[in-house]
């Protein structure tokens, strides 16, 4: 299911994702900007290509119990070469349920 959103619903969910994950998760969240990727996106058109994606899967990858998830070529649905905030929220959302099975 794809749901549309805007960035700053985008940062809104990613932080109470992460809050209801982990509290520390929460902080560090907010330190970087709510983990969006808007702060990553250099030219400012508002989508992550491989260069710019590289410095926030480095950041995302160490925080995440599911690293493999935070891979460009996995999240590039569309195959376009570059990551939208559609796909950003999509692996967020996989994120969200995998952390959720592990711990019920």
């Amino acid at each position: 299911m794809n749901i549309k959103l805007n960035r700053t619903l985008v940062k809104t969910l990613f932080l109470a994702a992460t809050t209801a994950l982990s509290p520390t998760l929460a902080q560090q969240a907010a330190a970087d900007g709510g983990g969006t990727y808007s702060g990553y996106d250099a030219n400012q058109d508002g989508y992550l290509d491989r260069n710019e994606f590289k410095p926030f899967a480095d950041t995302r990858q160490k925080r995440s119990t599911s690293p493999e998830l935070w891979n460009f070529n996995r999240m590039d649905a569309d195959g376009d070469g570059k990551i939208s905030e559609q796909e950003m929220v999509n692996t967020l959302m996989e994120e969200v349920k995998l952390k959720r099975r592990q711990n019920p």
